[in-house]
C-alpha cells in the first residue's frame, strides 16, 4: 500500500521535471544569442572594424606627438550618400600638456565652426590670438569642435571624449539647431523625439555591431544626394519644415534642449571643468521671416480685405511713409497676430520711426514666430540665462554685445551675414566677449595691461570675406531664402575684384586656403602694395602661428619698404620655428646692419655661414658681407681673413676681389 501511494508522488514529480528543461531551453534561446553577439563583437573589435568615427586621433607633427581632430567625425550622425558631411577643421594639440598650456574647447554648431568663414575667421581662432596678446606668458590651445548642422545631443555625445583631454574651460555656443539639427525634433536625421531613447542610441553606437548595422542599411539604400555643388546641408536636413510658436512640438523640442544641457552641466561639475555659457544672437533687424503662418479665412470678401489691406501697407512702406502705414499695419496685427509677417511689419515700421523699444518686441515676436525654426526663439536663452543662474557659471552675453553695437540696439546685418552667422568683424566681437570673460574670472595672472585690442580684427583680408560671402551667396538663392540655380556671375564682389575670383578658385577648384592667400599677397606685390601683401601673410600666421614661411614673407614685405626693424622683428620670430636657418640668419643681419646694430649683424652672418644648408654660392655672398661688416667696425685684420678664405674657395668671386682691391690691394 505505501509503494501504490507513493506513486502518485513520483507522477506529480514528472510535470516538475518537464517545466525545468522548458525553462533551461527558453533561457538558452535568449543567452545563446546575447552570447553569439558578445562574440560578433568582440570579433569586430579583434580585427580593428565597423568602429565608431572617434572625435580624435593621434597624430605627430615635427616629431612631436599631437591628438588631432577627426574632420570626418560627423559620420557618426550623416550618412554621405544622403546628406553633405560636415567637416572639423583637423586641428591639432599636444599629446602631453604642458603646466603653461591653458586649454579651451569651444562646442556648438555652425557658429562655432565659424560658417561661412574659414580658419582665422571663426572666433575660437580670433579667441586665441587675443588671449595671446593677453597673457604672453601662457600658451593657449583653442579648439574648435564646431559641426554645422549638430544641435545639444551631438555636443553631449562629444562630451566624454572632450573631458579626457584635459580641458581647463569649455565654451558652449549652441541652441539654433534644435530642431533641424541631426536627431532634432525636425531633422531628417532621426530616431523620433524621445530625448532619452536618442541619447541611448548614441551612447550604443560605440558598439562596433551597430556600427556594421549602419553601414549595411547605408549600402542598401538609394543615394539621394544627387548635386553636392548646388544642394546645401540647410536643405537636406529638414524633415519637417514648420513649426507652430507654442505648439507641442515646439515645446517638446526645448524640454530637450534644457535636458540636454542640464546633462551637459552637470558632467563638467562632475569633472571640475568650468563653462561657458552664451546667449544667442540673430539678425531680427534686417531678415523677414522664413515662413509665417497666417489664419485662414473661409469668407472670399474677408480674404480680399485682407489681401487689400497688406498690399496698401507694403505700398506705404515702400514709399517710406511710416505714419499711415502704422494703424494700418496694426489693424493687420489685431486680425492676426500668430502671423509672423504682421509682428515683422510692424517692427519695421517702429525701427523706421526711431521707437527702438516697439521695434525690439515686435521683430523678436517676428523671428519667435517665423515657422521655419533656424533661428532660437527668445526662451531658449531664457533657458540658457536661468541655467547659468542655476548653476552659478559664467553667463557671456552674446546677444547683448551685438544689440549694444547695432542700429536702435537691434542686431542686423552690420554684424550677421545672413539669418544668424555674423560676418568677420561679428566673429571677432564674440572673441573680444570670451576674452573679457576670462579676463574676469581671473583664471590667469600675469595679463598685459599695455594691449588694447583694435576695433575690428586685423587679419582678415578681402579675400577671406568673399569664402565666405560666396558662400552665403549661395545659401540665399537655394530655400528657405529663395529657390533657383545659383549663378556666381551674379555674385557682387566684395572689396578687391580679384580677391572673389581667387575665392572662387579656392571654393571650386583647389581647396587650399594658404594657396589662396599667398596667391593675393603676389597680386599685391606686383601691383606694388606691400600693406596688403602683408595683410595676406598676416591670416595666414594668425591661424598657423607655429610655421615660420608666412613670417619669412612678412619680414621681405617690410623690407621692400625699408622698414629695417619690422623685418627684424619678423626674423626673430621666424627663425625658432624653421628647420633651415641659414638664410634666416642672413637676412636678419642684413636688416640689422641697415639698423647699424653691428655686434648683432656680424654674430648673425657668422651662424649663416657655418649653417649646413647654405650652398656655396650662398656661402660665399655671406662671407662677402661679413667682410664688409668688420670693415664698417673698422676691424681689416678680420675682414682680410674672411676675404682671403673666399678667394681661397673662389679666386674669381667678383665682390670679393672689388673689396679687396679697395681696401686691401695698396
Amino acid at each position: 500500500g505505501n509503494l501504490f501511494r507513493a506513486i502518485p508522488c513520483l507522477s506529480k514529480g514528472m510535470p516538475i521535471m518537464k517545466t525545468g528543461k522548458k525553462f533551461w531551453f527558453r533561457l538558452s534561446l535568449i543567452v545563446l544569442p546575447v552570447i553569439l553577439l558578445l562574440l560578433l563583437e568582440l570579433i569586430l573589435r579583434l580585427l580593428g572594424v565597423f568602429a565608431r568615427e572617434p572625435l580624435f586621433l593621434p597624430s605627430a607633427e615635427q616629431d612631436q606627438k599631437v591628438i588631432r581632430l577627426n574632420s570626418m567625425v560627423a559620420k557618426r550622425y550623416f550618412d554621405p550618400k544622403q546628406v553633405p558631411v560636415p567637416t572639423l577643421y583637423p586641428e591639432t594639440f599636444s599629446s602631453d600638456k604642458s603646466p603653461e598650456t591653458f586649454r579651451i574647447f569651444c562646442l556648438g554648431g555652425s557658429t562655432t565652426a565659424g560658417f561661412p568663414f574659414d580658419y582665422q575667421v571663426p572666433f575660437p581662432a580670433q579667441l586665441r590670438v587675443l588671449l595671446g596678446q593677453y597673457y604672453p606668458q601662457s600658451r593657449f590651445e583653442v579648439i574648435n569642435v564646431g559641426l554645422s548642422a549638430v544641435n545639444s545631443f551631438t555636443v553631449l555625445d562629444f562630451l566624454p571624449e572632450i573631458l579626457e583631454n584635459e580641458p581647463d574651460l569649455i565654451i558652449l555656443y549652441m541652441g539654433h539647431n534644435e530642431f533641424y539639427g541631426a536627431y532634432g525634433s525636425a531633422s531628417t536625421i532621426s530616431i523620433g523625439r524621445n530625448a532619452t531613447l536618442i541619447r541611448f542610441y548614441l551612447r550604443l553606437q560605440k558598439l562596433h555591431l551597430v556600427q556594421m548595422t549602419r553601414a549595411l542599411i547605408s549600402a542598401l539604400s538609394p543615394t539621394t544626394l544627387k548635386d553636392a555643388q548646388h544642394t546645401t546641408l540647410m536643405e537636406k536636413v529638414i524633415g519637417q519644415r514648420t513649426i507652430l510658436y507654442d505648439s507641442p512640438l515646439y515645446r517638446k523640442t526645448l524640454h530637450n534642449f534644457e535636458e540636454n544641457l542640464q546633462l551637459i552641466l552637470n558632467t563638467c561639475r562632475k569633472a571640475g571643468v568650468p563653462v561657458f555659457l552664451s546667449t544667442l544672437v540673430s539678425n531680427i533687424r534686417d531678415l523677414p521671416p522664413m515662413g509665417s503662418y497666417e489664419k485662414e479665412i473661409a469668407d472670399l470678401h474677408r480674404q480680399a480685405a485682407r489681401d487689400s489691406l497688406i498690399t496698401r501697407i507694403d505700398r506705404l512702406l515702400q514709399q517710406s511713409d511710416y505714419e499711415n502705414a502704422l494703424p494700418l499695419a496694426l489693424e493687420l496685427f489685431n486680425s492676426d497676430s500668430l502671423s509672423a509677417g504682421n509682428w515683422f511689419r510692424l517692427g519695421q515700421i517702429y525701427a523706421h520711426s526711431g521707437d527702438s523699444i516697439m521695434a525690439a518686441r515686435y521683430l523678436s515676436g517676428a523671428k519667435d514666430r517665423d515657422i521655419v525654426r533656424f533661428r532660437a526663439s527668445a526662451e531658449v536663452n531664457q533657458i540658457i540665462r536661468e541655467l547659468a543662474e542655476q548653476y552659478r557659471i559664467s553667463l557671456v552675453d552674446i546677444k547683448s554685445a551685438f544689440d549694444a553695437r547695432s542700429p536702435l540696439g537691434i542686431s542686423g546685418d552690420e554684424w550677421l551675414c545672413d539669418h544668424l552667422h555674423p560676418n568677420p568683424d561679428g566673429y571677432y566681437l564674440m572673441a573680444q566677449c570670451y576674452a573679457e570673460s576670462i579676463k574676469s574670472v581671473h583664471f590667469l595672472q600675469n595679463i598685459n595691461d599695455a594691449f588694447t585690442p583694435p576695433e575690428r580684427t586685423p587679419f582678415v583680408t578681402d579675400l577671406d570675406w568673399n569664402i565666405g560671402l560666396m558662400r552665403v551667396f549661395k545659401l540665399k538663392q537655394r530655400w528657405p531664402f529663395a529657390d533657383k540655380e545659383v549663378d556666381y556671375t551674379d555674385y557682387p564682389p566684395r572689396g578687391e575684384p580679384h580677391s572673389a575670383k581667387v575665392a572662387y578658385d579656392y571654393l571650386f577648384s583647389h581647396n587650399n586656403w594658404v594657396t589662396a592667400h599667398y596667391a593675393m599677397a603676389d597680386f599685391y606685390l606686383q601691383s606694388g602694395n606691400t600693406d596688403q601683401a602683408r595683410r595676406e601673410n598676416e591670416a595666414i600666421a594668425a591661424y598657423y602661428p607655429d610655421r615660420a614661411e608666412p613670417l619669412l614673407k612678412i619680414a621681405a614685405t617690410h623690407e621692400t619698404d625699408q622698414n629695417w626693424s619690422a623685418a627684424e622683428k619678423y626674423y626673430l620670430t621666424a627663425l625658432p620655428l624653421a628647420d633651415k636657418k641659414g638664410l634666416i640668419y642672413y637676412q636678419l643681419a642684413l636688416s640689422q646692419w641697415r639698423q647699424r646694430k653691428m655686434v648683432q649683424a656680424i654674430e648673425h652672418m657668422q651662424r649663416a655661414i657655418v649653417a649646413p644648408e647654405m650652398t656655396t654660392e650662398q656661402g660665399l655672398v655671406a662671407r662677402y658681407y661679413l667682410a664688409g661688416f668688420y670693415i664698417d667696425v673698422n676691424r681689416r685684420d678680420f675682414a682680410r681673413r674672411v676675404l682671403q678664405d673666399i678667394l681661397r674657395q673662389d679666386a674669381h668671386f667678383q665682390p670679393a676681389l672689388e673689396l679687396w682691391r679697395k681696401y686691401f690691394e695698396n
